[in-house]
């Protein structure tokens, strides 16, 4: 886990203090020279205090005394969380006490074409993540999945399947998570910190076994796109540059990946778009609705 690079990096490892200091109690008591980088005004400057505060508090979070041992007869909580470079996501049990304990730590760089994803393609991306990373944990038995994105409890909660206007990557991933017996569960992202540090404090990507999966997702989708435009009067690249060439989608496109949208207005040209937003996605630099391109523009 390097150091954070900036005031919102700290904060997610924060709120990874704030966690686990449930459970030691001196926790709280070596993040004095962190707290002062997040006051109003502040000016973001990692001191050697702060790398000698942030080395000690790792040391502890990187030891046994964190971690419980899996216990099949304990609830099961899965929770993922995505930045815009990185997904992170956790294995814990539920204890008899109400209190959550960790089993299995998992985080790992986007690949760059994973950061073109929307916000909501990012989040649902950490859960599929999650799931295949926790498999042999989870497989056959019943668990909670948590997210703090509430749309996906929405479209992975839906006890009569995944609505049709889903974008075409989630509704590949709803069919995935079929094999699997959970609940989903909405979580207010400050009470997420044990998962959103994860996923913003983490080091260079290696691939794994799930990645392969998660790719042929993508290939796929890839693919029915480029299927799909050979039945347009127009070809890809003819989207692809008239995209390029138009403000409004390109700051649309900007919205759908970082997933923060303005106040839109009904009488704005953005409403359209606003209004459909947890189903825009984009495939080969085109804004798509679903899995179909997005005309309005």
């Amino acid at each position: 886990m390097p150091a954070p690079n900036d005031v919102n990096q700290l904060r997610a490892f924060l709120g990874l203090i704030n966690f686990y200091g449930n459970f030691v109690k001196d926790l709280h008591n070596l993040r004095a020279p962190l707290d002062a980088l997040t006051k109003k005004d502040a000016v973001y400057t990692w001191t050697s205090e702060c790398q000698s505060s942030f080395d000690k508090i790792k040391a502890i979070l990187n030891s046994d005394l964190l971690l419980t041992h899996y216990d099949p007869n304990l609830p099961i909580i899965v929770a993922a969380d995505a930045s815009n470079y990185g997904i992170g996501a956790t294995l814990s049990h539920r204890h008899p006490n109400g209190s959550e304990k960790v089993v299995y730590h998992a985080s790992r760089c986007l690949t760059p074409a994973q950061k073109n994803y929307s916000q909501i393609e990012k989040e649902a991306l950490a859960l599929i993540f999650a799931v295949q990373k926790f498999h042999r944990f989870v497989h056959g038995r019943h668990f909670t999945l948590k997210t703090d994105h509430k749309p996906l409890v929405a479209i992975f909660g839906n006890k009569k399947g995944i609505p049709v206007y889903s974008a075409n990557r989630l509704q590949r991933w709803a069919t995935m998570l079929l094999n699997y017996d959970f609940a989903i569960e909405y979580v207010n992202t400050k009470d997420f910190g044990q998962v959103d540090a994860l996923s913003r404090l983490i080091a260079s990507h290696s691939s794994t076994p799930e990645d392969y999966v998660i790719a042929n997702v993508d290939i796929d989708v890839t693919a029915e796109f480029i299927e799909n435009c050979r039945h347009l009067p127009v070809s890809t690249e003819t989207i692809r540059t008239a995209t390029k060439d138009d403000q409004l989608i390109k700051k649309v496109i900007d919205y759908t990946k970082s997933g923060k949208w303005p106040k839109i207005d009904r009488n704005s040209p953005f409403w359209h778009y606003y209004n459909r937003r947890d189903t825009l996605t984009t495939v080969e630099d085109c804004l798509l609705t679903a899995s179909r391109v997005d005309k309005q523009g």
